[in-house]
């Protein structure tokens, strides 16, 4: 086995052995379930003060991993990469710096490229604030979507290897900064806003400003969310059931 090939063997086999300490990882105290519209009344009354939550759904209760939410939200991700890459394959070289020479043999390079896994050279702008951003766009949807911190630290982690891997990888090598800064940026940036988006989140009337942070915080929540209403996809109420039998109702979107 060749150095090139240990190593992505070694960055595939880490990236899978998270994902499995996270199906074994503690669930934080907090309680997530779907329930049908009619067993929650009027959206009235759950904006009211009154709301109690149903009495057979305790902070005891572990609910809501949304495995299919989640699920879609990564085949949408992977659409938006598959649409760019493909926009940047037919724009000029001057636009898209790739050199016809580069657009050529596109699979075979995608075959070396995952198998050389490198440190890359690009600006610190991009590999530890562009990034880590991406980073935490991916946390958060996986908060969103009811799974733990350190789950949602995995998701990201999974995330990134796709787009090095998969997409990228088609024009250029792996990078070993990106694998590293965008999961780990992304959960620490991600756990700083979740404060700032519970904030939010619990305000009767929200302005616009803070729809656009909410927005700015979950990008591909709010993209995927025009893309879902454009799809007909329809939304079912999501009550998260906190500490201190706290109630946040959300819409989660769900297929017709």
């Amino acid at each position: 086995m060749s150095a090139r090939t240990t190593r992505i063997t070694a960055v595939v086999a880490l990236l899978v052995g998270l994902a499995v300490v996270s199906a074994f990882a503690e669930e934080e105290e907090q309680a997530f379930v779907l329930l049908p519209d009619k067993s929650l009344g009027s959206l009235a009354s759950l904006n009211s003060l009154d709301a109690k939550p149903p009495p057979a759904v305790t902070d005891s209760v572990k609910w809501g991993r949304d495995w299919i939410g989640l699920g879609r939200d990564t085949a949408f991700i992977f659409g938006y990469q598959v649409v760019t890459i493909t926009m940047f394959y037919f724009l000029p070289e001057s636009v898209s710096k790739w050199s016809d020479q580069q657009k050529k043999d596109i699979f075979k390079r995608w075959v070396d490229n995952v198998q050389s896994p490198h440190w890359d050279h690009d600006a610190f702008a991009i590999n530890y604030i562009g990034h880590p951003y991406f980073g935490s766009a991916y946390y958060v949807r996986a908060r969103e979507r009811g799974f733990g911190e350190f789950d949602s630290f995995v998701y990201a982690a999974l995330a990134s290897a796709m787009y090095e891997f998969g997409t990228e990888a088609l024009f250029e090598q792996p990078s070993y900064q990106d694998l590293i800064s965008t999961p780990i940026g992304g959960a620490l940036i991600g756990l700083a806003l979740e404060p700032l988006r519970s904030w939010i989140k619990r305000k009767p009337e929200p302005k616009w400003y803070d729809h656009l942070a909410l927005a700015a915080t979950d990008p591909i929540g709010m993209l995927n969310g025009m893309f879902e209403k454009a799809l007909g996809i329809k939304s079912d109420l999501r009550v998260d059931i906190g500490q201190h039998n706290r109630i946040h109702v959300e819409l989660r979107m769900n297929w017709n």
